[in-house]
């Protein structure tokens, strides 16, 4: 009989492996600007909705606010103010439905939406890198420069949503059609411009952190910039050379939309021109790798004290060098101020309407734009704090102290009193910047009302440091958008709240509300102590809760 030779096994191709299909780049590209749509859906979303609703509310209640002509003349007589500029952005026709729309926008809105894009931005870049998320997709089948075009992608079909969303929800409110579109296509245009700031900040630096401090410090000079061309009442050309400049061009009375567009489009293609010439970068890698600094001779940390402190001190003083350089311009501006309101008593009625008493005088001015700009300043400072603590936990830098004789509870103990200080020290740097500023432009204040303003910016900063140690002792992975989330919420409520006409129920859900105008008026000492004793128990229940959990990673 005749033997067989058995056939000889052949290996199945790579391609062929049963129950996988194989993908073309595309496809691969396609999956992944879903996921990035899907890592910016919560945010977007939330974002879209309070702004494009907050906006359309404003829209809806002018009359309310403007109720007769001789008021909207008096606004209209503000067009030009540097202090007013200064706080709003270039003032075009503010009497007028779409002027006092615009100017709203182009004040705290704004910051808002460029907020929002360099955050989504860092997020979908260097924040997938150090969750460990992006080495996956870089091993497969998508290029650097591929996974980079699909995070721009996904944020700018969201900013495009959001556009529409504004536009849509002012013109269905009663304001112009074109400009209602106008507006949101401008601020869309702005979030993506911050978003491309933030994309190119993650390839410059090493971690999300640095990525969204470089951003933001970029958006603070342009914030500047805003202030310094409406405080020095130069010509409009001083107004170009920043985006929030640009967006108080879009009054129709300017005929100016087309340059503003053609202004976006050429520093949103510059900028993510660079950044995608520096994306052929490796993983975890910057232009300016921040892990590998110079070991110069210095004065040695002496335990976690220490540790902690030369860790929070910078921060601090690069917030404190920002917000007390904002307090000083502002209140240099006093003067001008009180001369411009003193003159225009429906003006004065207008804002006392909208909660801001004594405006003809420069501790009103002060109560304002204290109330507007620093006390959300130091709440965010706090919950940049509670950030950082997350961090820690997150990039596992916590066990090197843990390993060692140092129990959980002292080290998150020792790092939220250390914030805490930071916050203090923080509030009386703006509170020293106001005094020297009045006390140079004209309408000094006095020591002890610069004092109690300081003083009077801690309680609610404090506040939202208790809630984020809270957050990081319960859900350590959402700390920073939660910390963050509950300060601007909050601000959006006080804010723009007596201007919707909210219930006054929900309106003193806001931690805002409940500060007193100092110096119009003196430190609200029960309020304060409220909110720091509400801190406090939550920062108590925030460590415990840590005692108790695992260490989570990103």
């Amino acid at each position: 009989m005749g033997t067989t030779t058995p056939a000889r096994p052949t290996a199945t191709p790579p391609d062929r492996v049963v129950g996988v299909t194989p993908c073309s780049p595309f496809r691969v590209w396609w999956r992944v600007y879903r996921h990035h749509l899907r890592l910016l859906r919560s945010t977007a979303i939330a974002w879209t909705v309070v702004l494009a609703g907050v906006g359309a509310g404003v829209v809806a209640t002018f009359e309310d606010r403007l109720p007769t002509e001789a008021t909207r003349i008096a606004a209209n007589a503000l067009e030009g103010s540097p202090a007013f500029e200064a706080v709003f952005g270039r003032f075009v026709q503010p009497g007028s439905l779409e002027g006092f729309v615009l100017s709203r926008w182009t004040g705290m809105f704004a910051i808002f939406v460029a907020v929002w894009g360099l955050l989504a931005a860092t997020k979908l870049l260097r924040g997938a890198e150090e969750a460990g998320h992006a080495e996956p997709l870089r091993a497969g089948a998508l290029s650097a420069r591929g996974l980079l075009g699909s995070a721009i992608a996904a944020t700018l079909s969201w900013f495009a949503l959001f556009a529409a969303a504004v536009g849509a929800t002012h013109s269905a409110a009663g304001m112009d059609t074109a400009t209602s579109w106008t507006l949101g296509a401008t601020m869309g245009l702005l979030a993506a411009t911050f978003a491309a700031v933030g994309m190119l900040s993650s390839q410059v630096v090493t971690t999300r952190r640095q990525a969204s401090q470089l951003a933001g410090a970029v958006l603070a000079a342009s914030l500047a910039v805003r202030v310094l061309a409406a405080a020095t009442a130069t010509p409009d050309g001083m107004w170009w050379t920043t985006p929030f400049g640009w967006i108080g061009f879009l009054h129709e009375s300017d005929e100016a939309r087309g340059a503003v567009f053609a202004a976006f489009s050429v520093i949103l293609i510059v900028v993510l021109a660079v950044t995608f010439a520096l994306a052929h970068r490796d993983l975890h890698a910057g232009i300016v790798d921040g892990t590998k600094q110079a070991v110069t001779p210095g004065r040695p940390v002496r335990g976690q004290l220490g540790l902690t402190a030369r860790a929070t001190a910078a921060p601090m003083v690069t917030w404190a060098a920002a917000l007390a350089t904002g307090a000083f311009v502002f209140a240099l501006l006093a003067d001008d101020f009180v001369a411009v309101v003193a003159d225009m008593a429906e003006s004065t009625a207008v804002y006392e309407q909208m909660g801001y008493t004594a405006m003809d005088t420069s501790e009103g001015f002060i109560a304002l734009i204290l109330g507007w700009f620093f006390f959300v300043g130091v709440a965010l400072f706090a919950a940049a704090q509670v950030a950082a603590i997350r961090e820690e936990e997150a990039s596992w830098r916590i066990e090197h102290l843990l390993a060692r004789p140092v129990g959980r509870v002292r080290w998150l103990v020792i790092r939220t009193v250390a914030a805490a200080v930071g916050i203090a020290l923080l509030a009386m740097a703006v509170a020293a910047a106001v005094w020297a500023g009045t006390a140079l432009g004209g309408s000094p204040l006095a020591v002890g009302d610069a004092v109690l303003a300081g003083v009077n910016l801690m309680p609610a900063a404090l506040l939202f440091l208790g809630l984020g140690v809270l957050l990081f002792g319960l859900l350590p992975r959402l700390t920073a958008p939660l910390a963050f989330g509950a300060v601007i919420a909050a601000y959006l409520l006080d804010f723009v709240g007596p201007l919707l006409e909210l219930p006054d129920a929900l309106l003193d859900a806001s931690p805002f509300r409940h500060l007193a105008p100092v110096p119009v008026i003196d430190v609200d000492v029960a309020a304060a102590l409220i909110m720091l004793g509400i801190g406090v128990l939550a920062a108590t229940a925030g460590v415990a809760a840590f005692r108790r959990r695992d260490l989570k990673e990103a």
